[in-house]
């Protein structure tokens, strides 16, 4: 059971490098930075939370598929919307990327997080020291 673990964590980890190659080969390198940054969220809680590693990089590797489609609409939306409006909606979209990034890293990190059981607290309440 370990082995099959094991394996389906480094599946994960090699499916997460394929997504920034894409994300970086067919889109752009703000999309890469965007899922680095995802990344760097995500396993900033990775150690701290229950549940086995195999789920957390499962669901790690599934924000990472869904960034690099997010981000393929959002640079499909930016040909377009370059084509219809000309040029002058480069300076629009480059205000508006980092909002329509966050619109997809916050929901999918904070449900993806919340999928995970819940932090064991200690059931004594604490002393209080007196002064």
């Amino acid at each position: 059971m370990k082995v099959i673990n094991r394996l389906a964590i480094v599946l994960s980890l090699e499916i997460i490098t394929l997504c920034l190659i894409a994300s970086f080969r067919f889109v752009n390198i703000q999309s890469t930075i965007t899922l680095i940054i995802f990344d760097l969220f995500f396993t900033s809680l990775f150690f701290q939370l229950n549940g086995s590693s195999t789920i957390k990089v499962a669901m790690l590797t599934a924000g990472n598929i869904i960034g690099v489609f997010w981000n393929l609409f959002f640079y499909y939306s930016f040909l377009a919307g370059c084509e219809y409006f000309g040029l002058s909606f480069n300076a629009v979209f480059t205000l508006i990327y980092p909002i329509l990034n966050l619109m997809w890293i916050v929901p999918f990190w904070s449900l993806s997080l919340s999928f995970l059981p819940e932090l064991q607290f200690p059931k004594t309440p604490l002393k209080m020291k007196k002064c």
